[in-house]
Formats: structure tokens, sequence, C-alpha cells
């Protein structure tokens, strides 16, 4: 059960392009992130054009969904960018596009400063379990982010708040 209460709006910088998360992406999921400061959650339903058989969603569209679930796991609850290295998704029941999903982020385990095991998952309308993910994330400063070419140093710079959100609030 998610308490509603609890939870609260995550930020994410304006002009994003990405297919996932991003507003500005016409073609998009354009998820949006909540946080009771445990687990990540997003409320989306996925578009007609984004199934494969009939109505069914894509897998891939759901790969997606969890791997953005799990990414800004690590960029909330740990301040911190993360890359996919790998990960693992289990296609439990079907998927139907155009009904409203809840997808659901958490961190596993803190395995060092530089890796985090998270786990995605997606439910239905009814609150079944549907898709559900596990994956290795590289866990890295803004810096090493840069210096890596994850993303340039002036979209850090935009990006930076995002990373320091959960710091600020938690010192309110």
């Amino acid at each position: 059960m998610i308490d509603r209460e609890k939870r609260r709006m995550i930020d994410n910088i304006p002009d994003q392009t990405c297919f996932g998360c991003g507003r500005d992406n016409p073609i998009g999921l354009q998820m949006q992130f909540e946080t009771d400061e445990e687990k990540i959650y997003s409320f989306v339903t996925v578009p007609a054009a984004m199934a494969g058989w009939d109505t069914t969603v894509h897998g891939g569209i759901l790969s997606t969904i969890l791997d953005e679930m799990m990414g800004w796991s690590v960029i909330y609850l740990l301040g911190k960018i993360g890359v996919t290295k790998s990960m693992t998704v289990e296609f439990l029941k079907p998927v139907q596009a155009e009904q409203p999903l809840t997808a659901v982020g958490l961190i596993q385990e803190v395995v060092s400063d530089r890796q985090v095991l998270v786990r995605g998952e997606i439910y239905n309308r009814e609150a079944v379990l549907c898709t559900r993910s596990t994956g290795t994330f590289a866990a890295m400063t803004s810096q090493a982010a840069v210096r890596l070419g994850v993303m340039s140093s002036a979209y850090m710079e935009r990006f930076l708040p995002i990373l320091r959100q959960r710091e600020e609030r938690n010192s309110l």
C-alpha cells in the first residue's frame, strides 16, 4: 500500500528530452517521480503506440520504465548519477496499453561507493505485480559523470539541484 500522505514530487530539469522522463519529449513516456523517502514511484499510462501484440505493452517499453525507476532511485535516494551496468527483467503478467500503471524503484543494496543493486517493479491497476527487474548500477559523483562523458558539464550544472534535492529536504 502506497501512503499518498508521505509522497512528494521529485523535481526534474526543464527542457528534458529523455525518452523515459523528458517532459519535452512528445514521443516519450514523460514519466514523473514521487518519493516517500524510501522508494521512488511513477504513475504512468503507456500509449497504444507502444504496444507489441494487440494492446500488450512491448517488453522493451516495460524494460525502459524499470530502467528509469532504478536510475532515478540512485539519483534521488543516493544523490549520485546512476548508469546501468546490467539488468534482468522478469515478465510475470501481460501489461496492457492505455491502463494506469504504478512503477516502483528502490535500492536493494549499496555494494560500494561505485556499485549499487537496485530493484524495479510494475503493478497494474489491480495492484498485481506484472514486471520486475534487478539491476547493477554504477553510482558516480557529478564530477565523475562529466569526466567519463556521461553528460556534459553544462548539462550537469543544470542537473545538480536534482541530485541535491533529497539532501536539501532532509535539512529542513
